[in-house]
């Protein structure tokens, strides 16, 4: 009996260790017969490009950056506003000889606009700002922005409006992201004279007109700005002819060069413009005069402003806004105008001190100008221009030269009446 277990036993074993050999040939058999399309699936996928799916994460992060062509002015999606604008003219005589300047007969204008924007994507698309999409068009002809980097060369910290434009941010390409705001300043220098001070522009980007209701509304506030006679406001004729007290209405042409404005206009600075030219012009060639001049206008529109003077410890109260402290840093002495607009920024302060004979204030009061006096009123002028002038005159040579400096600020109300002017001036002899 036990044999017959036994013999039972390796019967079982022997058919258990010959079905596990045939299984593993089996599968040998199928290994090797799969191998050739697995390695002719190898070389399929070596010989087509590599194909990266991406993950919706992925999708959605390019959808977003995807729109950057140049974007149409859609106040829903993208708009450009100007929210001021400055007219530059300068001229000189200056010729560059052996790394020396010299003067010389020849007088070089440059004539700019430049456009304050304030550029902001409303989309959800980041959108792509490019320079070279405005366009200024006067008349017939079409400017395109100078070098973002342009500066104006000028002795900029005597007069506030160049000072201001070589403070500007320099617009230029860019991408916006949305509900992105850009600010800053485009440049174009136009041909001539004429083309300035016709000021038939329009400003456009990607051929589409940007809006310029307002601008076209303070246009006639700088007219009026521009051809006041301010002897009215100030009490004091245009012209000095011994830097004090010889004044004059008319332009003493028998004492060029040494002539100073005490304020200026469209007036004062053409008269300087024409007599400099003609002067130069009857000069020996041996006995070239320095000259140089520049008059420049900032214009801001449509502004609702608080007007006031303090002596640094005044708290006042300005509408929709609370209350605003203006405290001393030691940066001003004497007394100080401020003009805020209707968010509580600072618009432009100056110097108002009544002891200084170089600087003076006049405001519009039941028709007639006064001058500044301590007691004077908080104002509020809604929708008002702002003009700011600046002008320069120099003619002369190394020791004897005359230099007139002038800058003046004008606030306008809604019916241009010149609510506000203030003056400054500098006069000197080298």
């Amino acid at each position: 009996m036990k044999k017959l277990s036994v013999i039972c036993l390796l019967v079982v074993g022997i058919i258990f260790i010959s079905g596990c050999i045939d299984g593993e040939k089996n599968n040998s058999k199928t290994s090797t017969s799969s191998q050739p399309s697995i390695n002719e699936t190898s070389k399929e996928t070596s010989a087509s490009p590599s194909i990266s799916i991406p993950s919706p994460s992925d999708n959605f992060s390019s959808a977003a950056v995807s729109d950057i062509s140049q974007p149409k002015l859609i106040p829903s999606e993208f708009e450009i506003n100007i929210t001021s604008y400055y007219f530059v003219y300068l001229r000189d005589n200056h010729e560059i000889h052996e790394n020396t300047t010299k003067g010389a007969f020849d007088l070089v204008e440059q004539n700019y606009v430049i456009y304050h924007l304030s550029i902001k994507n409303n989309g959800t698309n980041t959108l792509n700002f490019s320079i070279n999409k405005l366009q200024l068009h006067a008349r017939d002809q079409v400017f395109t922005p100078g070098d973002p980097g342009t500066k104006l060369q000028y002795i900029g910290k005597w007069l506030y409006v160049l000072s201001d434009i070589e403070n500007e941010n320099r617009l230029n390409n860019t991408m916006l992201h949305p509900n992105q705001t850009l600010k800053g300043i485009a440049i174009f220098k136009v041909d001539n004279y004429t083309t300035l001070f016709d000021r038939s522009f329009s400003l456009s980007y990607n051929t589409t007109p940007i809006p310029s209701t307002s601008i076209e509304k303070s246009l006639e506030a700088l007219r009026v700005a521009e051809q006041f006679d301010y002897s009215i406001a100030f009490k004091t004729p245009p012209y000095d002819c011994d830097m004090w007290e010889d004044h004059s209405y008319d332009f003493p042409e028998s004492k060029h060069p040494y002539v100073w404005a005490n304020w200026v206009n469209r007036t004062v600075f053409e008269s300087y413009k024409t007599i400099d030219e003609m002067s130069l012009s009857k000069e020996k060639p041996g006995n070239i005069p320095h000259t140089e001049i520049a008059y420049a206008v900032k214009v801001i529109p449509e502004q609702y402003l608080t007007v006031f003077h303090t002596d640094h410890s005044t708290v006042y109260e300005e509408r929709n806004s609370g209350p605003y402290s203006i405290r001393s840093e030691g940066k001003y002495k004497g007394t100080q105008l401020y003009v805020v607009d209707d968010t509580g920024e600072e618009v432009f302060n100056k110097s108002i001190d009544p002891l200084r004979d170089d600087i003076g204030l006049a405001m519009l009061d039941d028709q007639t100008y006064r001058p500044f006096s301590e007691n004077m009123p908080q104002m509020l002028i809604p929708r008002a221009t702002i003009v700011h002038f600046s002008f320069n005159s120099i003619y002369g040579w190394s020791l004897d030269m005359r230099f007139t400096f002038n800058d003046q600020d004008i606030i306008l109300d809604e019916q241009h009446n010149i609510i506000l002017a203030r003056y400054e001036f500098t006069k000197m002899v080298s």
